[in-house]
């Protein structure tokens, strides 16, 4: 018996199909529209090789693979229209988070990753560069003053007033336009780090190179807007 599968959601079109043959079963999987590659494992009896598919099936559906039928058409994959990164785009993209994977920041970051790594390199830099302003923007005494009720704002955390810079912008664009024109609206106690490494995770699922290149004009180093600071 065969089972088959398919994966295109994001930048994926993949098949993966296992046939069990009483204690081995075998996989093949690849691009869709392509022969794969094939592989084979045995096991003591067919009741451990069951259990070793379901679990495998399991795993995939994680990954967004579906179970097709034998013989049904596999749909042709659509490729989403392109657009040059701008504003809207960098908070679709930031809207994409999942949060239902809370307590694993790049399982939230997920979806956002692969979409922006399906987009040509130079659109991953545009988006590090808008990130890179609106964290700016933020960088201020008056708004690390609503970040830190009652304290001395001249001995915060650089770092710590950074990561909580980063989950304004995660509340959305309406939400980060509020807080910039509303200080006390900013969201005490919520923090998110690993948005900084957003593009430069996206770049290396694209180009499978670990070697950021890009450096934004702007730095979203906390006191980098002198402008919004009294030191």
């Amino acid at each position: 018996m065969t089972r088959y599968f398919i994966n295109q959601e994001g930048e994926a079109n993949k098949f993966w199909n296992v046939e069990i043959d009483d204690s081995t079963y075998t996989v093949a999987f690849g691009k869709v529209g392509t022969q794969g590659q094939h592989s084979s494992k045995s096991f003591v009896d067919a009741a451990s090789c069951e259990s070793e598919v379901a679990k495998l099936i399991t795993d995939k559906a994680k990954k967004g693979y579906r179970e097709i039928q034998e013989g049904e058409v596999v749909p042709q994959k659509v490729l989403a229209e392109y657009r040059p990164m701008d504003e809207s785009l960098f908070w679709e993209i930031l809207d994409s988070f999942n949060w239902k994977k809370s307590g694993n920041d790049n399982a939230v970051m997920l979806p956002a990753i692969k979409r922006l790594a399906a987009l040509p390199v130079e659109d991953i830099f545009v988006f590090d560069n808008i990130l890179a302003e609106k964290l700016y923007q933020l960088d201020g005494q008056n708004y690390a003053a609503a970040c830190y009720p009652g304290q001395d704002t001249n001995h915060i955390s650089a770092d710590a007033f950074l990561y909580d810079r980063c989950s304004v912008l995660l509340n959305g664009r309406e939400f980060y336009e509020e807080v910039l024109n509303t200080r006390d609206k900013w969201p005490v106690g919520f923090e998110f780090e690993s948005l900084i490494y957003l593009p430069e995770q996206a770049y290396t699922r694209k180009t499978k190179n670990e070697d950021y290149p890009h450096r934004t004009p702007l730095s979203m180093e906390t006191c980098s807007n002198k402008a919004g600071w009294n030191k």
